[in-house]
């Protein structure tokens, strides 16, 4: 399955700093434990997020291009502003009813309500590991994250996203944005750091959990 929604990634101070933070505040709660996905113990878990995952990459992507096409990269930021949270919201509710949440994050955001937890930060940076080492991005990460008694609490299962040709058009070159898409993403986007990117490099994470 392609994925190309329109939230691209990588690593910056700030959102370095506010993924530390996070990490030292949540220090407490345990590492998470990372299985592997192919394990048939999990299987169930992983068709859950798959299939939610199809319905959010479906619904944003559709938004998008049709924002785009009316209206150009201007009105798909502000589109990506008004529907993508509730898009993605809803994608949770439209799927399997194991799936408790949906999350876009990565270390570069455009919105800082998409900045990593620890245990995404963790995925996150095992991504950049993987990529160091110049190996292809992984299909997908599972992490198993244990409540306050031990027990299994929660399964995160991670889909790792490549940057397509058509995000570029607003998380590309910020020197070629247009002054009205500039203007728009300081408006709307302040702390904005999630441009610059080239076709193909690492963009980020979605993020889906599912019960044990």
């Amino acid at each position: 399955m392609k994925i190309f929604p329109p939230f691209l990634f990588r690593a910056s101070t700030a959102s370095l700093l506010i993924s530390a933070s996070s990490w030292l505040a949540g220090a407490d709660e345990g590492s998470p434990q990372w299985l592997e996905p192919s394990d048939p113990a999990i299987a169930d878990q992983i068709n859950d997020a798959k299939a939610t995952l199809q319905i959010l990459v479906t619904n944003l992507s559709s938004a998008l291009t049709q924002a785009v096409q009316e209206g150009g990269p201007t009105n798909g930021v502000e589109v990506c502003q008004t529907q993508a949270p509730a898009l993605t919201y809803q994608s949770k509710q439209d799927g399997p009813s194991a799936v408790t949440a949906v999350k876009r994050t990565s270390l570069q955001v455009r919105n800082p309500a998409n900045s990593p937890d620890p245990a995404e930060q963790d995925a996150l940076d095992r991504v950049a590991r993987i990529i160091s080492t110049g190996k292809p991005l992984p299909p997908l990460l599972v992490q198993e994250l244990a409540g306050p008694s031990g027990e299994p609490e929660e399964i995160r299962v991670y889909k790792p996203l490549s940057v397509a040709a058509q995000c570029l058009a607003c998380h590309g070159d910020s020197d070629s944005f247009s002054a009205d898409l500039r203007n728009t993403l300081a408006q709307r986007y302040p702390l904005d750091t999630a441009t610059g990117y080239a076709e193909g490099d690492w963009r980020g994470l979605i993020r889906i959990s599912v019960t044990p």
